[in-house]
C-alpha cells in the first residue's frame, strides 16, 4: 500500500489580505549571536513564527543567517541508502530528518526571506523513498514534470508544457516503487527510473500505455496495472509492460476484464482498485459513485455492486478518497462542507450492497493509509486519531496542537507535523517523541549556558542542540529579557519604508566606526504597493464546482466576489446561503441569464430596476442578507442605457475587460467563438492584468450547456496561486 500523506484543507489563520513579514525579541549574545523571530503572515499559505539564528561578523554587521526551527507545510518519507529519512518543504527551504542518526539538518535554504509565499507544491515520492518526482514551473500556468534521485539529486526530465497543479502531481508508482506511470499530452507512459537514471532505458514511444490521463490508470499491486480506455477496462501485468508497449498496437493493451455502462472521461472521473484487480470503484464528475465486480479474460459488462450519487441535501462534496479493507471490500471518505455550518466534515462509508456509515470526523484532514494497509489516521484539530481498517475500532490517539501533516514512518509509527512541534509517535505510546519545533512565540539567550531557548507557547520551553540540529523540552523556567547589546553591537527593531516588511532589524557598531545596517537588506528596500485583483465568481444556473471553488478559497484565505443570478438563487437556495455563511462579498447579476442586448428583447430603465430589485428581495429572503450595490449583466452583455439604468437604481457596473471567457462551449467554439483551456486563460489574464496593473478575474461557477472537456474553477487553485507568485493582493470587488 502507498504511503499517503496528508494535508489540513481548511486549518488556516485568519490572515490579513496579503504578506506582512515583522522582527521580534531580538536577543544578542556576549559571542555576538543574535536569535529573533520573523513573523510571516500571509494569505495563500501557512502564517507561522520561525526562529532564526545570526553569527555577526567581526565590527560589522553583516552575517550568516540561519533557520532554526522546521515549519512541516510539507513532509515526505525518503530513503537514503537505504535507511528512513523525513524531509519537510516550507518556504525557507528543505529540511531532513535522519532516523539513523537522530538528527536533522537543511539540505537548501534560501539566503533571504521569499517576499512571495504560496503554497509549498507537491511532491510524488515512491514507496521505497528513493525517487520523487514533481513540477517545475516553468511557465504562467505550466511546468516541467522532473524524476529526481533521493540519494544523487539526478533529475531527469519526463514531459515539458504540462499543465502545473499545487494539488497533485500527475504521476502514479507501483507500491514496489519500482515502475512510475506518468501522464503526458494525452497519453500515459510508464518507465523504470534506474533504468532510466543509468540511461538503459527503452525509447518512450515503446513505452506508451495508452491514451487517457493519469487518472486512466491505477495500480491494484506490485504485480497489476488497471487501466480504463474508454468502455473497456484492463489489467496488465507489470512484467509484461514491455510487451504491451511495443505491440500495444498490435495486441491492445493488456487483458479485458469488463465493460463499463458508460464511457470512462479521464478529465472528470477517477477510479480506485482492489489489491487483486477483482473490484474497482468509479467517481464520475466526482459524485456519482459505482462499484463494480471485475470479470476474468471477459468485455461483458460487469456486475454492479453499489451505486449511487453523492445526495447529501445538508453538506455539498467537496472531496473524497477510495481505500480497500483487507477483505477487497472499498470505503469511501468524504470531505463535505455543511450548508450551516464553516466547518469540514469528514464522513467514511463502507460500500456493498449494505452500505453504512461506520465513521464522522468533524474539521478531518485527508486520511493516511500505513504502508501495510491495516490501519488508516485522521486528524481533526489538535487531535489524532488510528482506525483499524477492517473493523473501524479505535487504535489510538493522540492530542497536544493543531496538526498540519502526517506520513507514516512504518506500520507502528508515524511523524506528526503540528504548528508548534513535529514529533515521531510510537502508535499507542502516551507520548510521542519530538524532533524539532515548527514555530515559536519567542527565543533567546540561557544567561548561564548561553544554549538558545525557544517557547512555543506560555510554560513550555526547548532548547536548540546543534550537535544533531534538534530541539529538545528544556526545564528552564527563569523569567530573561532579551539583550539589546553587548559592547559591541545593538540590535534593535525599527520602521521600514518597504511595504511588505512591518519593520526590519537594524544592527549598530559599538566600537571603532559607528555603522547602522538592517540584518536583511531587503527588509528596507523600497518597494511600490502590490496591486490588487478581485476574483469574480459568476453563479448562472448550475453549482457545479462551488464546494471546490468554497474549499480552495476557505484553504488558501482568500476573499472573493459572488456574481449571484436569480436562477441561480431560486435552484440553489441551501447553496446561496452556504456562500453568504462564509462570509464573501455577494453581488447581483439581475434575476434572469437572459441576454440584455438581445435584438429580439426590449429593456428600458424600469424593467433593470425591477430585476436588480427582484433579485435584491430574494437573495434577503434566502439569507437573511443584503446584497451588495455592485452588478452585472449576464455573460457580460451590457450597452450604456442598461448600465445608465443599473446606476440610477443605486448600483456600480463592473464590466470584464477579458476578452475571452471560461464559459465558451465546444458548440460556440464550432460557431466561431475562441475557445482557450484553462492553461491558455490563466496566462492570458494573468498577462492582462500585468499590463493594467490589476483589475478583475471572472470565473464561471457551473458547466455550461454544450460542453467543456475542462473549466476554469476545476483549476482554481492554480489560478489563486499563480496571482500570488506574480506579487498580487487579491481582494473583494468593493476592495477594488
Amino acid at each position: 500500500m502507498k504511503k499517503l500523506l496528508a494535508f489540513a484543507s481548511a486549518l488556516f489563520c485568519v490572515l490579513p489580505a496579503f504578506a506582512k513579514i515583522s522582527f521580534e525579541n531580538p536577543d544578542i549574545s556576549s559571542k555576538d549571536e543574535v536569535v529573533y523571530i520573523v513573523d510571516y503572515k500571509t494569505t495563500g499559505s501557512w502564517s507561522y513564527k520561525s526562529v532564526f539564528y545570526s553569527k555577526l561578523n567581526e565590527n560589522t554587521p553583516d552575517s550568516k543567517k540561519q533557520i532554526l526551527s522546521c515549519f512541516p507545510e510539507r513532509m515526505e518519507l525518503l530513503s537514503l541508502l537505504n535507511k528512513p529519512v523525513l524531509q519537510i518543504r516550507n518556504r525557507y527551504g528543505i529540511a531532513r530528518y535522519y532516523v539513523s542518526t537522530d538528527s536533522i539538518s537543511w539540505v537548501k535554504q534560501l539566503s533571504d526571506i521569499p517576499l512571495s509565499a504560496s503554497v509549498t507544491t507537491p511532491y510524488a515520492s515512491s514507496s521505497d523513498g528513493k525517487w520523487i518526482c514533481y513540477i517545475s514551473k516553468s511557465g504562467t500556468a505550466t511546468g516541467k514534470l522532473i524524476l529526481e534521485s533521493t540519494s544523487t539529486d539526478k533529475k531527469i526530465e519526463l514531459c515539458d508544457d504540462i499543465l502545473f497543479s499545487y494539488d497533485k502531481v500527475p504521476v502514479k508508482w507501483s507500491p514496489d516503487g519500482s515502475i512510475l506511470v506518468y501522464e503526458k499530452k494525452g497519453n500515459v507512459y510508464f518507465c523504470s527510473p534506474d533504468a532510466l537514471s543509468r540511461g538503459v532505458e527503452a525509447e518512450e514511444r515503446f513505452r506508451k500505455i495508452g491514451r487517457g490521463s493519469i487518472n486512466s490508470v491505477e495500480w491494484a499491486s506490485e504485480h497489476y496495472l488497471v487501466y480504463i480506455d474508454d468502455y473497456m477496462v484492463y489489467r496488465i501485468n507489470s512484467r509484461e509492460l514491455y510487451t504491451t508497449g511495443l505491440y500495444a498496437g498490435i495486441i491492445g493493451q493488456g487483458t479485458a476484464i469488463g465493460r463499463l455502462p458508460f464511457q470512462f472521461n479521464s478529465n472528470h472521473d477517477n477510479f480506485s482498485v482492489s489489491n487483486d484487480a477483482t473490484s474497482l470503484v468509479i467517481a464520475q464528475d466526482r459524485k456519482n459513485f459505482t462499484y463494480f465486480k471485475t470479470l476474468v479474460n471477459s468485455c461483458d459488462y460487469m456486475d454492479i455492486l453499489f451505486s449511487k450519487p453523492y445526495t447529501d441535501s445538508k453538506a455539498s462534496l467537496s472531496n473524497y478518497s477510495v481505500f480497500w479493507d483487507k477483505r477487497g471490500e472499498p470505503i469511501l471518505w468524504l470531505e463535505k462542507l455543511p450548508f450551516d455550518s464553516t466547518k469540514v466534515q469528514g464522513s467514511v462509508l463502507k460500500l456493498g450492497e449494505n452500505s453504512r456509515a461506520v465513521l464522522e470526523i468533524e474539521d478531518s484532514g485527508l486520511p493516511s493509509i500505513s504502508p501495510d494497509g491495516k490501519k488508516v489516521a485522521f486528524f481533526a484539530g489538535n487531535t489524532l486519531y488510528i482506525y483499524d481498517i477492517n473493523t473501524w475500532d479505535r487504535i489510538a490517539q493522540i492530542s497536544g496542537e493543531k496538526i498540519i501533516s502526517v506520513v507514516w514512518e512504518n506500520n507502528s509509527s508515524i511523524f506528526i507535523g503540528g504548528n508548534k512541534t513535529i514529533r515521531r509517535w510510537k502508535v499507542g505510546n502516551a507520548d510521542a517523541d519530538t524532533i524539532t519545533i515548527s514555530s515559536a512565540d519567542s527565543v533567546f539567550f540561557d544567561t548561564i549556558s548561553n544554549a538558545i531557548i525557544a517557547e512555543t507557547e506560555p510554560g513550555k520551553r526547548f532548547y536548540y542542540s546543534p550537535l544533531n540540529g534538534k530541539w529538545k523540552p528544556s526545564a528552564n523556567i527563569q523569567e530573561i529579557t532579551p539583550s539589546a547589546q553587548n559592547g559591541r553591537y545593538r540590535v534593535y527593531c525599527g520602521t521600514t519604508p518597504n511595504p511588505l516588511y512591518e519593520n526590519a532589524i537594524y544592527v549598530r557598531t559599538l566600537s571603532k566606526k559607528a555603522v547602522t545596517k538592517p540584518l536583511y537588506e531587503s527588509s528596507t528596500a523600497k518597494m511600490a504597493e502590490k496591486q490588487k485583483v478581485a476574483l469574480i465568481f459568476d453563479a448562472y444556473d448550475n453549482a457545479d464546482g462551488l464546494p471546490k471553488i468554497i474549499s480552495s478559497l476557505s484553504k488558501f484565505n482568500i476573499p472573493g466576489t459572488f456574481f449571484l443570478n436569480g436562477e441561480f438563487i431560486r435552484r440553489y437556495p441551501s447553496q446561496v446561503r452556504q456562500i453568504s455563511l462564509n462570509g464573501y462579498e455577494c453581488a447581483s447579476m439581475f434575476f434572469t441569464t437572459t441576454d440584455l442586448t438581445e435584438n429580439a428583447f426590449i429593456v428600458d430603465a424600469n424593467f433593470i430596476a425591477r430585476g436588480l430589485g427582484r433579485n435584491e428581495d430574494e437573495f434577503f429572503q434566502c439569507t437573511g442578507k443584503e446584497l451588495s450595490l455592485y452588478w452585472h449583466a449576464p455573460f457580460y452583455e451590457s450597452n450604456p442605457l442598461i448600465e445608465e439604468a443599473g446606476k440610477n437604481a443605486g448600483y456600480e457596473y463592473i464590466n470584464s475587460p477579458h476578452i475571452h471567457s471560461d464559459n465558451v462551449t465546444l458548440r460556440q467554439m464550432q460557431e466561431g467563438k475562441t475557445y482557450l483551456n484553462p492553461e491558455e486563460l490563466i496566462e492570458e489574464y494573468v498577462d492582462l492584468i500585468k499590463a493594467t496593473r490589476g483589475g478583475i478575474i471572472p470565473v464561471t461557477i457551473g458547466i455550461p450547456q454544450g460542453g467543456r472537456p475542462e473549466n476554469l474553477w476545476e483549476h482554481i487553485d492554480l489560478l489563486i496561486n499563480t496571482l500570488l507568485d506574480e506579487n498580487f493582493e487579491l481582494v473583494t470587488v468593493s476592495r477594488l
